[in-house]
């Protein structure tokens, strides 16, 4: 499981919510960091708030960005149901019933939540 740079730079530096503010209001879409004069402005600023977006223009400089989904993206939703459900220590043929899965989805999610230290 990879995380994008701009998610663990934003994270390091701001911290988890602002990267679920960041990705839940523009992951998956290119949006404009605009000009420092203009800035306090902008609509970005409106939405993330002041401390996010000069961050982003920081770190980034102006002109267009891709957001990534980042913790919004399905394939994150569903390792996070597959790691609610291991959690339980229910067995993998219930919890692939219940996640609408194959049994070996289940065992291969959970190789992966345990090589990535989530498990």
């Amino acid at each position: 499981m990879t995380v994008p740079e701009i998610l663990e730079e934003l994270e390091d530096s701001l911290g988890p919510d602002a990267v679920w503010k960041l990705t839940g209001l523009f992951g998956g879409t290119e949006t404009n960091i605009p000009h420092q004069h203009s800035l306090a402005r902008s609509i970005l600023t409106e939405q993330l708030g002041d401390q996010i977006s000069h961050w982003l223009f920081k770190t980034y400089g102006p002109g267009r960005i891709q957001i990534p989904l980042g913790p919004h993206s399905s394939r994150a939703l569903k390792m996070a149901a597959f790691r609610a459900a291991l959690l339980t220590r229910q067995p993998h043929r219930k919890i692939a019933r219940s996640l609408g899965c194959h049994v070996r989805t289940v065992e291969r999610a959970k190789r992966e939540l345990v090589a990535a230290g989530f498990i």
